[in-house]
C-alpha cells in the first residue's frame, strides 16, 4: 500500500494529520524567517525571502492538493483528523493544546521583557515571532507525540 493510496479511512486521517504537521512546520519556518529578515543585512534578507517563497509554494503546491485528494478519497465522506479518535488525531489535538499553552507563556515572557525586546521590534515582527513560536511548538509537539505511532501505549 503506497502513501498516496491509503486503504482505510483511519489511514487517510493519519495521512492528513501528518501533512498538517508538516505544513505547520513550514509555516513556522516562514514566520521565523520573516522575523530574522527584519533584523538582517540586505543580502541575507534576500536569501530569507527566497526561503519564505519556496516554503509558501511548497505548502500551496504539495499540501493543498494532497489534502483535497485525501479528504475526498472516500466518495462523499469528508475526513477530518481533528475529529478522529485515532492515535494521530489525538496527537494532533495534544500538539494544538501544547502550542496554545506555549504561545500564551511566550507572550507573558515577552511582556515582562518589554524594554529589552518589545521596544526594539515592530508590531509586525512581534506578531510574526509569536506565530513562529506557536507553529514551531505545534510542529515539534506533533512530531514527538506521533513518533511512536501509538505502539508505546498500553
Amino acid at each position: 500500500m503506497s502513501y498516496f493510496r491509503p486503504g482505510t479511512r483511519a489511514e487517510v486521517t493519519d495521512r492528513l494529520a501528518e501533512l498538517t504537521g508538516m505544513a505547520v512546520g513550514l509555516g513556522a519556518l516562514i514566520y521565523g524567517a520573516s522575523v530574522v529578515q527584519s533584523f538582517s543585512a540586505p543580502a541575507v534578507a534576500m536569501t530569507l525571502d527566497t526561503i519564505r517563497m519556496v516554503c509558501g509554494i511548497l505548502v500551496l503546491a504539495v499540501y493543498l492538493p494532497l489534502t483535497i485528494w485525501f479528504k475526498t478519497r472516500f466518495s462523499g465522506v469528508i475526513l477530518n483528523p481533528w475529529k478522529s479518535d485515532s492515535f494521530m488525531g489525538a496527537a494532533l489535538k495534544r500538539a494544538g493544546l501544547s502550542a496554545f499553552a506555549a504561545s500564551v507563556m511566550f507572550m507573558v515572557l515577552l511582556s515582562t521583557l518589554d524594554r529589552l525586546v518589545l521596544s526594539r521590534m515592530t508590531a509586525e515582527s512581534v506578531i510574526d515571532l509569536v506565530l513562529a513560536v506557536a507553529l514551531l511548538v505545534f510542529a515539534v509537539s506533533f512530531l514527538l507525540l506521533g513518533r511512536d505511532g501509538g505502539e508505546g501505549e498500553g
